[in-house]
């Protein structure tokens, strides 16, 4: 098993990078998925979640978390969003710890799909690290488009992660998606040849 953390600020295009690596025989962790299960109604941190913030953070008449209206609360208070960390990230590093598990003793190449994989220290036990970066201008630009997000919730997600310098500088791999999907599946292709070679598969 050869692991690979995978990651980028949002809007970087980081997840379809990890399903273009897929495409390749990539197996795929896929880290903020399991953040976002952890929020499903009956999950432990769901009950600490709602117990924290309160009932208003449901949409209304259903038991799901609004996950927009979460958003806006964490990502203007630091210290909220750290509380929120400290119940989402145990559950998410839990459920990588039993991915790797399974895929223990195979020649796969598992790529941990992670928007905080320094953050949550999971560059620590990984054999390389890629990171998809675009120009700030446009990530903006895809997520006011395509998730209709605000420039000022843009904003706030972006001042929260760690820099894409920071990112850079921590990278085996870097891959630039400022172009067409065309050319990202060329880089997809770049990578997972250098992923393959160094995992001797």
């Amino acid at each position: 098993m050869y692991v690979v953390g995978l990651t980028g600020g949002i809007g970087s295009g980081k997840s379809t990078f990890a399903a273009l690596l897929a495409e390749r025989g990539a197996q795929i962790i896929d880290a903020d998925q399991f953040g976002s299960d952890a929020l499903s109604p009956g999950r432990p941190a769901w009950n600490q979640v709602v117990e924290t913030f309160g009932d208003e953070i449901l949409a209304a008449g259903t038991m799901n978390v609004d996950r927009k209206r979460l958003a806006g609360i964490v990502f203007n208070d630091r210290r909220k969003l750290a509380a929120l960390n400290a119940i989402v990230h145990p559950e998410i590093m839990g459920r990588i710890a039993d991915e790797l598990d399974r895929l223990r003793g195979t020649d796969a190449v598992v790529v941990i799909d992670a928007a905080l994989i320094v953050e949550l220290g999971i560059q620590a036990g990984c054999d390389a690290l890629v990171v998809v970066t675009a120009s700030r201008r446009q990530r903006s630009d895809r997520l006011v488009g395509q998730r209709g997000m605000t420039i000022e919730d843009v904003e706030a997600r972006m001042s929260a992660q760690v820099s894409e310098e920071e990112l850079i500088a921590r990278a085996d791999l870097v891959v630039r998606n400022e172009g067409s999907l065309g050319s990202l599946s060329r880089e997809a292709d770049r990578v997972w040849a250098e992923l393959s070679a160094r995992a001797g598969t």
